[in-house]
């Protein structure tokens, strides 16, 4: 019993720890969307700053515990906001886990060589150096040192250091509960990650959100830096960064979304660790099972509660092709670089190279191949597998082992490593065939780690520390163990594995991983098996990963558990997703720069007189690589098509500049000939509305016209916008006057959300004006529109789905009183009120889109197509809102492509084609049957009109197609 209470005891101080990054990563990925690998490099960097302060000069550890706390922590998160993970938003995971993995490598290292920098320059011997700091043991944290026991029961006692882990767990695990749950900011977290445009048209401030979510982050961190430390001994990198991974695990318990149950879930796995190590038994023959035991738990973590249980249909995949700005060269222009650059190799390989520099080339080359296999799964399947080190060094081990223990040859040897590492990527893809993203990436890191502590710590399989011999074999009569001869035979494996590559991506395996990897749930509905798909992916990845990693162990000479693990897996994807994890190309690039770059800082450069002669420091190529990795924020496609992006962009401009000092007048003469082409088919639409009697024209028209736009709460002048250069609205007229209807009618394509935007703050005119309440509308970002009475209802509902009814609803109305009557004057919303928004019917959706507006309307209300795809029924309880609304004296714009279920209640109408408005008038001057028929195309069937333009009192008879 009292083992049984000692491992109680200890497992749940190393638990808390685990709850407090937990707690951190669930917040941060909650409010952000970013999964924040770098927490256990901010504690480290945090802990050894706590560390210089209270040893090195003398600070009172409360109040250096404050200053790291309460002022470095803040600032740190603030910069890494800005700087890294406001510009990820967006971007693929792939970018979004390597740029967290660049700090994870950066900051420890950038901490390290700028304290020891400060104490070289300034002389400052008091201060310990980053080797004296990596020696302590048991650092002093902010309680007694040393640290004192307090007794509390049979004997069992506990350190102050543990008390004060398990007080600062606690309460930093209420505080966040709080924060995120009974909070106006963990709301408004919580709704930006939900629907980011939606929250910041509903009033929200994306910006500060995200910053006071990496603040406490940070803070987070910082205080398992300053805790942490005495209780794990040590100050160096490593125990903190597996900290990290751990945490990972209970992160995923929570479903990365509760706070309280990671926390939970990181105290049951400090305790299930430390039992399952004492007393599991059954798990006594299996070395590294103890260490394993909270990869396995994260593993079944994420597999369990880690798929997405939200409705698949009509969604699709954000992660889409990048723009290829070489496209437009021909096939041989494209080629001809890689094919000079190839040419080059092959003459410094045969005639220039020394020894040292061809097994530098070799070695490069053949982590080549290791790159190019994530070509195949990320690049081509758009699936992160963390788990490739393991396919490497399995290969390796398989090969060595059959060489050394059964004497076979070499070939066939490779040859059964390579089936092997295909069972073992198999068995990595099964969590595939469920999960996807980052879900899919921590699955595939808890088996990376499994594997490192278990299959690698079979000594049979590895022979223990010593590992298996490898030696560089004779294949068709090459020897390769001469170093010219396999950079030779390497180069030319790389580009057969490029060819291969490329050949799949235009077979039709390649177009099925494509489709796939775009939307899983429309490619099962097109007969292709997603299940197939990504198996293939895997597969073909363990082939080349398998080869890369023969090739590499025969090279070193030697292969052990060790060579190759998960970590090693992390460096190696990061830096091919910097260089270009799309385009096998940068793959190759990628691995023979990771082999060159460090001989050459290690080495310096030396050209004639001038020269630098590199440097000694283990910490310059850490922090460059992590700075790259980075960059991703910015260029998530990688350094090589940023470049040709930039290239192309020059090259572009260039060619502008060109023509339009040589062919001025004629690109002039062209646009005007164009645009006067547009005026006319707009003019001719135009005429067509009245000739058909589907509209009149009067001069008492324009008279009111006039009025209104005196009266109008908005008014828009000579509106032009659109996205970059393609323009969209071509001068919009408008205006929205209080207490009245306007419907806005056009098909597809005709600019109407494209005005929705404009009108919300999220697309920027480049001409005209918007007034609202006589002063410029351009003046008020998107956010401040909301909250100056403008309130925007997007085509695709208007609500958060993964916060409850009543969430939704505090969004918009922050007051519960406004609330409470908006339930109380919708009772169906009100039974559903701690459901899911997601969870309610179409109708349900977007009643609870519009109720906020009912309690509290707003000045001006805009709802674009509100009753698509909505049954008749409800559509005439919508007519009875936006009726309501305009008794309330609000200003309506409702835009509609079919014209039959806002028609017979709007006071004023516009038709809107190709970016301009062919016609606006009173609504009673429009016959919703002619102008269904003539313009829109007759898909409605309308009945008699009603008696006029604010007749509600009709039923609607108008059949609304989805």
């Amino acid at each position: 019993m009292d083992q049984f209470l000692s491992l109680l005891l200890s497992g749940l101080v190393s638990g808390a720890l685990y709850s407090l990054i937990a707690s951190g990563l669930t917040l941060t990925y909650a409010a952000t969307g970013i999964f924040n690998f770098s927490y256990g490099a901010i504690a480290y960097v945090i802990g050894y700053l706590f560390y210089l302060l209270v040893a090195g000069l003398g600070w009172n550890p409360l109040l250096a515990g404050a200053f790291v706390l309460f002022v470095v922590a803040p600032l740190l998160g603030l910069a890494l906001d800005a700087a890294v993970f406001r510009p990820l938003a967006g971007t693929p995971d792939s970018a979004k886990i390597m740029a967290t993995v660049g700090l994870l490598i950066a900051l420890p290292a950038l901490v390290r060589f700028l304290s020891d920098l400060v104490i070289s320059i300034f002389g400052l011997t008091e201060l310990p150096t980053s080797t004296d700091v990596a020696q302590v043991g048991f650092p002093p944290g902010i309680g007694p040192v040393p640290a004192e026991s307090i007794a509390l029961f049979d004997g069992l006692t506990i350190t102050s250091d543990q008390a004060i882990v398990f007080g600062a767990a606690a309460l930093a695990a209420v505080l966040l509960w709080i924060m995120v749950r009974r909070t106006r900011v963990g709301l408004e977290m919580r709704a930006v990650v939900d629907r980011e445009e939606l929250a910041t048209i509903r009033g929200v401030h994306v910006v500060r959100t995200s910053r006071i979510s990496w603040i406490v982050g940070s803070v987070l961190a910082a205080l398992v830096g300053v805790i942490a430390a005495p209780v794990i001994g040590t100050l160096q990198s490593s125990p903190f960064l597996t900290l990290m991974f751990i945490a990972a695990a209970a992160a995923a318990l929570g479903g990365l979304k509760s706070i309280p149950m990671a926390f939970v879930g990181g105290l049951l796995l400090g305790v299930v660790q430390n039992l399952a190590a004492a007393y599991s038994t059954f798990a006594e023959d299996i070395t590294g099972f103890g260490t394993a035991v909270p990869f396995i738990l994260l593993l079944l973590g994420v597999v369990i509660l880690g798929r997405d249980r939200r409705r698949q249909a009509g969604s699709v995949n954000d992660d889409v092709r990048p723009l290829d700005y070489l496209e437009h060269l021909p096939p041989w222009r494209r080629r001809l670089p890689w094919a000079v650059a190839t040419v080059v190799l092959l003459v410094f390989l045969f005639f220039l190279a020394n020894d040292f520099w061809l097994g530098i080339f070799a070695s490069g080359l053949a982590m080549s191949i290791i790159f190019l296999s994530f070509v195949v799964t990320t690049g081509i399947g758009g699936m992160v597998n963390l788990a490739q080190a393991a396919f490497v060094n399995t290969a390796g081990l398989v090969t060595g082992l059959l060489l050394t223990n059964f004497g076979w040859s070499f070939l066939p040897a490779m040859l059964v490593a390579i089936a092997v590492t295909v069972v073992l990527g198999i068995l990595v893809a099964l969590p595939a065939l469920r999960l996807g993203g980052l879900y899919l990436a921590l699955a595939t890191l808890a088996l990376g780690f499994v594997v490192d502590n278990v299959l690698f710590g079979w000594r049979w399989f590895t022979n223990g520390p010593n590992g298996w011999p490898v030696r560089a074999p004779v294949i068709f009569g090459l020897d390769l163990a001469n170093r010219r001869t396999m950079a030779v035979f390497l180069l030319v494996v790389v580009v057969i594995i490029i060819a291969v590559i490329r050949n799949l991506q235009r077979s039709a395996t390649g177009r099925r991983i494509t489709a796939v990897r775009s939307s899983s749930t429309a490619a099962a509905t097109s007969s292709i098996s997603p299940v197939t798909a990504k198996l293939a992916v895997f597969a073909t990845s363990a082939v080349i990963a398998a080869i890369g990693g023969v090739m590499l162990a025969s090279l070193q000479g030697n292969v052990t558990g060790t060579s190759k693990v998960t970590a090693d897996g992390l460096l190696w994807l990061a830096t091919v997703v910097l260089f270009g994890v799309r385009r096998p190309g940068a793959a190759v690039v990628a691995g023979v720069v990771s082999a060159i770059f460090p001989e050459i800082l290690r080495g310096g450069i030396h050209i004639g007189s001038f020269g630098w002669d590199g440097t000694t420091s283990v910490e310059i190529p850490l922090i460059l690589f992590g700075m790259g990795a980075v960059t991703l924020a910015r260029s998530p496609d990688g350094i090589l098509a940023d470049m040709a992006e930039k290239r192309y962009k020059k090259r572009l401009a260039k060619q502008e500049r060109a023509a339009a000092s040589a062919d001025e007048q004629a690109l002039a003469g062209a646009v005007a000939a164009e645009q006067a082409e547009i005026e006319h088919d707009v003019e001719l639409r135009a005429r067509s509305l009245v000739e058909s009697g589907a509209v009149q024209r009067s001069e008492a028209a324009d008279d009111i016209s006039r009025r209104r736009a005196e009266q109008a709460a908005l008014r828009l002048d000579g509106v032009v916008a659109g996205y970059g250069p393609v323009e969209v609205l071509h001068g919009i007229d408008l205006a929205l006057v209080p207490g009245e209807i306007v419907g806005l009618f056009g098909a597809n394509g005709s600019g109407k959300s494209t005005l929705v935007s404009t009108i919300a703050g999220l697309v920027t005119p480049t001409a005209g004006s918007l007034t609202f309440a006589s002063s410029d509308l351009a003046v008020l970002p998107a956010r401040s529109r909301f909250r100056s009475g403008i309130a925007v209802a997007p085509e695709a509902r208007g609500i958060f789905n993964g916060l409850t009814v009543e969430e939704n609803l505090a969004v918009a109305l922050p007051d519960r009183a406004d609330r409470e009557a908006a339930l109380e004057r919708f009772p169906t919303l009100a039974k559903r009120r701690g459901i899911a928004a997601g969870s309610l019917s179409g109708g349900e959706q977007q009643m609870l889109t519009l109720v906020p507006f009912v309690a509290k309307p707003p000045k001006v209300l805009v709802a674009d197509e509100p009753t698509l795809g909505l049954a008749p029924k409800i559509i005439e309880q919508l007519v009875e809102i936006f009726a309501e609304l305009r008794q309330a004296g609000v200003a309506i714009l409702l835009v509609e492509e079919k014209t039959s279920g806002v028609l017979p209640i709007a006071d004023w109408a516009a038709v809107m084609s190709l970016g301009h408005i062919l016609w606006q008038g009173p609504a009673a001057d429009t016959d919703a049957a002619r102008l269904a028929s003539v313009y829109l195309g007759g898909a409605e069937e309308v009945g008699p009109h009603p008696g006029g333009p604010g007749d509600t009192t009709g039923r609607l008879t108008a059949e609304v197609q989805p």
